[in-house]
């Protein structure tokens, strides 16, 4: 087992060579992925992040490192804390420690051409989670179906409404945002189709309840409150739209959102909620399949480039599996 070829560097060694390494606990069933992990040496990755600000991002991070140290792999993360240049210079430095394999969340940005470029170069293996950016130069993408979790959730909130009515839409932004630019595809496809008028909020609401608030806002002022549904490219941007509208005694507006978040959760599931839907978005789930499919690349397995994670809808009827 693992633990028995790790034991044998001795612990001055480890400490002599500087590294940190974690030992896999050794119980009697081994998941596949560890199995196949036991046929070579511990593995070295790095996962780059442009942000760890927010849950989401975060709890990605934190879902990569706990797999990896699972299969007994030594994990360096780097946070960019949003700077896309620093994104470069993070992966030139992960680069430069010659790591077997690279976790990649890009956030919000879609292009990081000279990073993947120069991961290339070198002859690592990347794995995008999350974020697919327009740079076609990576081995494979593990994240969630966006367009349709918007479209399934615009025709759950459509048949509530029963057709007709009009619905704002809060993008979260940028305009180049390939993530909203898909959710927001899918939900105007639903809406259009079972006659929803649609008006979509000219500002962003910045992925964040705040600004969600103040975007719903301005919608309510310019359509005199005569608003009837709503859908945000996100839960948090949800949850401010649906305390502007209980600030203006709307209170029949319904709701939905995107991520699955424990607060939009917990609203779907209170009796009489006008938060009706949320499309499931784990980062945890995208985080651990990130590590196991760099297992495969590992063992040699061809692996799909693009591996789309399925991503429920969640509503009143099947919250409470999800809470």
């Amino acid at each position: 087992m693992r633990i028995k070829k790790l034991l044998t560097i001795g612990a001055a060694g480890l400490m002599a060579l500087g590294l940190s390494a974690t030992l896999a606990a050794c119980g009697g069933d081994d998941t596949p992925a560890e199995k196949k992990a036991d046929g070579g040496d511990a593995k070295t990755i790095c996962m780059i992040n442009l942000s760890l600000g927010g849950d989401y991002f975060a709890g990605m991070d934190t879902a990569v490192g706990d797999r990896a140290k699972e299969l007994g792999w030594e994990v360096q993360s780097y946070n960019a804390d949003g700077d896309a240049d620093k994104v470069l210079t993070d992966t030139q430095t992960c680069l430069a420690t010659g790591p077997d394999g690279i976790v990649f969340s890009g956030a919000w940005v879609n292009d990081y051409p000279q990073a993947l470029a120069d991961i290339d170069d070198a002859g690592v293996p990347v794995v995008l989670v999350d974020r697919l950016t327009t740079t076609e130069v990576f081995t494979a993408w593990v994240g969630p179906e966006n367009e349709r979790m918007g479209t399934e959730v615009g025709n759950y909130l459509a048949e509530q409404l029963g057709g007709g009515g009009t619905a704002v839409i809060i993008r979260g932004g940028p305009d180049d945002n390939t993530i909203g630019i898909a959710r927001t595809t899918g939900a105007k496809a639903a809406f259009d189709a079972a006659g929803i008028t649609i008006e979509v909020a000219s500002d962003f609401g910045n992925w964040n309840a705040d600004d969600g608030k103040t975007s719903m806002e301005n919608m309510i002022a310019k359509l005199d409150g005569k608003i009837d549904v709503v859908f945000c490219e996100n839960d948090d941007m949800c949850l401010g739209a649906m305390a502007a509208a209980s600030d203006a005694g709307l209170d029949n507006i319904i709701i939905g959102g995107i991520d699955g978040s424990e607060k939009a959760k917990a609203e779907i599931a209170k009796d009489g909620s006008k938060y009706l839907a949320t499309g499931f978005n784990d980062p945890f789930v995208i985080g651990k399949k990130g590590v196991d499919v760099l297992a495969d690349i590992f063992n040699g397995v061809n692996v799909e480039k693009m591996q789309g994670i399925e991503s429920p809808l969640i509503t009143a009827a099947n919250v409470n599996d999800y809470l």
